[in-house]
C-alpha cells in the first residue's frame, strides 16, 4: 500500500502478547465456508459468517480470514440475528480476539501471509454501488448508499490486547441527517460519525495494522464534540495505528471533490484519544475542518506519515486542531489545500502543536499560512524545529494584507490551558514559497507574525527568504540558496542539502534531541543540519524501501530503488545474531537506471527462529555501500525429527501419516537438489543423500496445513 511519497524504513516490528486463558484457538472464515462457528477450527471446516466466528471466540483466540468480500449480516445491537438489509449492521471487534485478514486460504498462521490476498469487509449490503470512473468521478460517492451500514467495523471498550490487521475496510455510510443513535453493548453509537471505524473508549491495547480504509462517508453536522470520521472516528480511545491508508474519506453533503462540512474526515479524534499513529498515508480526503484528521481535545502523536491531496473546505486541508497538543514527526504534507479560514496543511484552531523533521511541500491555500494558519486569539501557538517548507502557494489575489506562504502566527489566547503560548522556530527552511500579490512587510513568501515581540518565544538558526524577522532571533540566514541534492520526491536526497549548502552542519544541537531526520537516517551527521534532511553522502543506488517477510516458501526478501548509477550488484548476507553475517547470495543490479525497479530473493532455508538480513550494494569498481538491515522471525508450524543426524546417506524422518505429501532438500544458496512425493499412509519418510557433497541441507516436507522444515548435515 506505500505510494510513491511514503517513506518505508525500519526493522519490521514483531508483536506478542500473552492473555490468562486456558488456551488458544484459532477461527477460519472463507467466502465459501461451509462450517458452523463453534467448529471452524481448520481451513477445510471455515465458516463463512464473520461476525458469527467473532461471538463465538474468546480473549486470547486467533480469527483467520481468506481474500475476498465479506458484508456484515446481523445488526451490531443484536448480533446474534441474521438480518441481512439492516443499516445497523456491523462487525464488532470482540475484547481480547485478534483478527486477521489477508489469507488465500491454506496459511497454518498470520506470518505466512503473501500480498495479493485482498480482504474487504464492505458496507454495502446490497452490492449495488457503483466503482469511481471518469465519467463518475464527482458523483459515484453519492449512488445508491441510501441502504449502506451505516458502520462496517465497530470497536468498543477494549482493554486486552488486541489486534484488526490485514483488511479493507470500504463504504460504510454513516449518514443520518439528525441525531440518531444506537444502543451496543451498553454503549451509544451515533450513526452519523465513523462509517468505515467507529473507535469507543478503548485502551492503548488496541492495535490496528496494514489496514486501508477507503471511500467511507460521515454526516458529522450538529456532533457537539466536534465529530464526523468518515473513515475512522475515534472517541476517548488511544489505539497504535500503524502500516494504514486512510483515503477517499467524505462528508455525506459532499460531491468526492469538494470539502463538506465536518470535522476531520479521514480521522476524527475527540475526548482525550491520544492514539500513536505511524507510517500511515492519509489521502484525498475531504471534509470540512481538517480534510484527513480533525482533533479536538486530544493529544495523538503522528510519526512517519504522510498527508496527501487532501481538502479542507473551511480551514486545515489535512489537519485542523480544536483544543489538544499533537505532535508530528518526520511526517509529510503534500499537495494538501484548504479555503475558508486556511491553513492549507495544518489549521490550529484552539490547541498547541509541534512540528519535527517534517516537510510542507506544494500545499495551498487563498487564505491565511499555506503551511500553517492559525485562529486570531484562540490558538495556543506552536513549535516548529528543523521542517522544510518549499513550494508551498499563498493563491489570494486582489488586495490582500497579513497573509502568507508558508507559516501565519496569530495572537493567541488570553485562556491558561497552556503556560507557554508562544512560537518557536528553530532550524527551518523557507524555501521558493511563492504569493499571487505582491509581498510587503505584511504578505510574506514565508513566515507573518502578527506581533514578534510578545508572539515568537524563539526564531533562530533559519534559512529565510526576507529579513521581517530577523531581529527577532540570531543566527539566521536570509535570502540564500538552501541547495538541495534533489527536488524530486521519492529521491533519496530530496531536499536534503548538498555537502556545500549553507544548511549544513548550520543548525543548533540544543534544540533538536531526536535521532534520525524524515528520511529515517542518522539526524546529527556533525552538527545538526537546518531543515528536515540531514547531508548523507548519496549512494550510487536511491533506495526506497527494503522488507522481509515470511511466506510459505521462506523469507522473502524485497527492495525497490529510485535509480542506479554505476551498480554492479546487490549482496544479501544473513545472521541468526544481528552481529555476524555470512553472504547468502548476490543479484545482479542494472548499471545505470533512472526510473523505479523493485528487486525480489526468497530465502529457502530458514526454519524456526530470527533472521537478520543485510541488503548491500556494490560499485563497478567493486566498492561496497551498506543500505539497510531486515529481521524476520520464522515460526514454523511443525518439528521434525530426523535420524542420523549427522548422516553419512540415509536420513529417516518420523511423520504422522496424511499430513506431508512431498519432501525437498535443498541446499543453503537455495537450490532443491533433491524432492519426491509421500504417501498418504507413510509414518516415516527415508531419502537417500549418498549422492549429495558433504554439507548442511534443508529438509523440507510440504502438507495442505502448513510444512515442516529441519537442518540435517550430510557427511
Amino acid at each position: 500500500m506505500r505510494k510513491f511519497y511514503l517513506k518505508t524504513l525500519g526493522i519490521l516490528c514483531l508483536s506478542l502478547f500473552a492473555l490468562n486463558v486456558s488456551a488458544q484457538t484459532t477461527y477460519y472464515v472463507k467466502t465459501d465456508g461451509t462450517g458452523a462457528a463453534a467448529t471452524a477450527t481448520s481451513w477445510g471446516m471455515a465458516s463463512k459468517d464473520l461476525q458469527d466466528v467473532i461471538n463465538t471466540a474468546q480473549a486470547g483466540d486467533k480469527i483467520f480470514v481468506a481474500r475476498g468480500t465479506y458484508v456484515p449480516n446481523r445488526p451490531a445491537n443484536t448480533p446474534h440475528v441474521i438480518d441481512v438489509t439492516n443499516r445497523d449492521n456491523a462487525f464488532v471487534l470482540k475484547n481480547g480476539v485478534n483478527i486477521y485478514g489477508g489469507f488465500a486460504g491454506t496459511e497454518a498462521n498470520e506470518t505466512q501471509r503473501i500480498a495479493g490476498n485482498e480482504t474487504l469487509l464492505s458496507g454495502d449490503l446490497n452490492g449495488n454501488d457503483v466503482d469511481e470512473n471518469s465519467s463518475n468521478i464527482n458523483s459515484y460517492m453519492t449512488l445508491n448508499k441510501a441502504d449502506n451500514a451505516y458502520h462496517v467495523v465497530l470497536v468498543l471498550s477494549i482493554t486486552y490486547p488486541t489486534i484488526f490487521d490485514g483488511f479493507t475496510v470500504t463504504k460504510g455510510d454513516a449518514a443520518a441527517n439528525t441525531s440518531s443513535t444506537l444502543t451496543v453493548n451498553s454503549k451509544t453509537i451515533d450513526r452519523r460519525l465513523g462509517g468505515g471505524i467507529y473507535i469507543l473508549e478503548s485502551s492503548d491495547d488496541l492495535r490496528i495494522s496494514n489496514v486501508t480504509v477507503t471511500i467511507n462517508r460521515a454526516n458529522g453536522d450538529g456532533d457537539t464534540l466536534g465529530g464526523g470520521g468518515s473513515g475512522f472516528y475515534i472517541n476517548n480511545s488511544s489505539p497504535t495505528i500503524d502500516n494504514c491508508e486512510i483515503t477517499k474519506s467524505f462528508n455525506m453533503n459532499a460531491t468526492p471533490k469538494t470539502g463538506g462540512y465536518n470535522y476531520g474526515s479521514g480521522m476524527s479524534l475527540v475526548v482525550s484519544s491520544n492514539a500513536n499513529i505511524t507510517n500511515t498515508v492519509f489521502s484525498e480526503n475531504f471534509g470540512g475542518y481538517g480534510g484527513a484528521v480533525g482533533i479536538h481535545t486530544s493529544s495523538p502523536t503522528f510519526t512517519n506519515c504522510t498527508f496527501k491531496l487532501n481538502r479542507g473546505n473551511g480551514r486545515g486541508g489535512a489537519v485542523d486542531i480544536r483544543v489538544g497538543f499533537p505532535t508530528f514527526t518526520n511526517c509529510l504534507f503534500s499537495e494538501n489545500t484548504a479555503t475558508g479560514n486556511g491553513g492549507g496543511a495544518v489549521y490550529n484552531y484552539n490547541g498547541r502543536v509541534n512540528f519535527l523533521n517534517c516537510i510542507f511541500y506544494k500545499n495551498s491555500t487563498n487564505a491565511t499560512g499555506s503551511a500553517y494558519g492559525s485562529e486570531n486569539n484562540l490558538n495556543y501557538g506552536a513549535t516548529f524545529t528543523n521542517n522544510t517548507f518549499y513550494e508551498n502557494r499563498n493563491t489570494r489575489a486582489g488586495a490582500a494584507a497579513n497573509y502568507c506562504a508558508g507559516v501565519h502566527v496569530s495572537g493567541v489566547n488570553s485562556g491558561t490551558t497552556y503556560a507557554d503560548k508562544k512560537t518557536y522556530v528553530y532550524n527551518n527552511i523557507f524555501f521558493s514559497n511563492t504569493f499571487t500579490v505582491a509581498t510587503s512587510g505584511t504578505n510574506t513568501p514565508d513566515l507573518y507574525v502578527a506581533n514578534a515581540t510578545t508572539l515568537l518565544g524563539g526564531f533562530d538558526y533559519n534559512i529565510i527568504q526576507h529579513t521581517e524577522y530577523l531581529s527577532a532571533g540570531q543566527n539566521n540566514q536570509a535570502n540564500v540558496n538552501p541547495l538541495f541534492i534533489s527536488t524530486t520526491p521519492g529521491h533519496i536526497g530530496f531536499l536534503a542539502p548538498q555537502n556545500t549548502s549553507p544548511a549544513k552542519d548550520a543548525g543548533n544541537d540544543s534544540y533538536n534531541n531526536s535521532t534520525i531526520d524524515f528520511n529515517g537516517r542518522i539526524r546529527k551527521n556533525g552538527t545538526i543540519d537546518i531543515g528536515a534532511v540531514e547531508y548523507h553522502a548519496v549512494l550510487p543506488v536511491s533506495l526506497i524501501s527494503f522488507m522481509a517477510k515470511v511466506i510459505t516458501e521462506g523469507a522473502q526478501l524485497n527492495w525497490k530503488v529510485g535509480s542506479e548509477t554505476n551498480n554492479r550488484q546487490y549482496i544479501i548476507s544473513r545472521s541468526t545474531n544481528g552481529k555476524h553475517y555470512e553472504v547468502l547470495t548476490k543479484v545482479k543490479g542494472i548499471s545505470t537506471n533512472v526510473t523505479a525497479l523493485s528487486y525480489s530473493y526468497t530465502d529457502k532455508t530458514v526454519v524456526r527462529g530470527t533472521y537478520y538480513y543485510k541488503l548491500e550494494q556494490e560499485d563497478l569498481d567493486g566498492k561496497v555501500n551498506y543500505l539497510a538491515t531486515q529481521a524476520v522471525k520464522i515460526n514454523l508450524s511443525a518439528n521434525l525429527n530426523i535420524y542420523p543426524n549427522p548422516t553419512n546417506g540415509q536420513a529417516t524422518i518420523a511423520v504422522t501419516a496424511g499430513n506431508y505429501s512431498k519432501y525437498s532438500v535443498i541446499g543453503l544458496q537455495g537450490t532443491t537438489v533433491l524432492e519426491g512425493n509421500i504417501s498418504s499412509t507413510e509414518q516415516q519418510v527415508s531419502i537417500n543423500l549418498v549422492g549429495l557433497v558433504a554439507g548442511t541441507y534443508i529438509i523440507k516436507l510440504t502438507g495442505a496445513n502448513g510444512n515442516g522444515f529441519s537442518r540435517v548435515i550430510k557427511l
